[in-house]
């Protein structure tokens, strides 16, 4: 009798092991993915924020003039920012609120 091998029985169970575990960490890792995504979109607020803030104080100490400003998302009446980009092939929308130094963001 050869006992050298696998037999089918154990080739199976394996396979049905690895199945199971790939549908557990699947989900988990889009989720992390996600949740990822949602994080850089809210610091890319928190960028525009703090560069339109900058640019914003810099106009209002008369060191800038208004002309000199580049674009910016940032809402002096709010004091907020947003910021909209496509991350991994989805459209994230950032938020970044200065009176509250929270910033989050949500996918479209």
């Amino acid at each position: 009798m050869n006992t050298e091998g696998f037999t089918l029985i154990e080739l199976v169970c394996v396979i049905a092991i690895l199945a199971i575990l790939t549908a557990v960490a699947v989900p988990s890792y889009q989720a992390l993915r996600d949740r990822s995504a949602r994080e850089v979109a809210a610091a890319n607020a928190r960028t525009e924020y703090t560069f339109g803030k900058s640019q914003y104080t810099m106009v209002e100490a008369g060191l800038m003039d208004e002309e000199e400003t580049e674009a910016s998302s940032y809402d002096p009446e709010t004091d907020t920012a947003t910021w909209e980009g496509e991350i991994n092939g989805r459209v994230y929308i950032g938020i970044y609120d200065g009176r509250t130094g929270e910033g989050s963001a949500h996918a479209q």
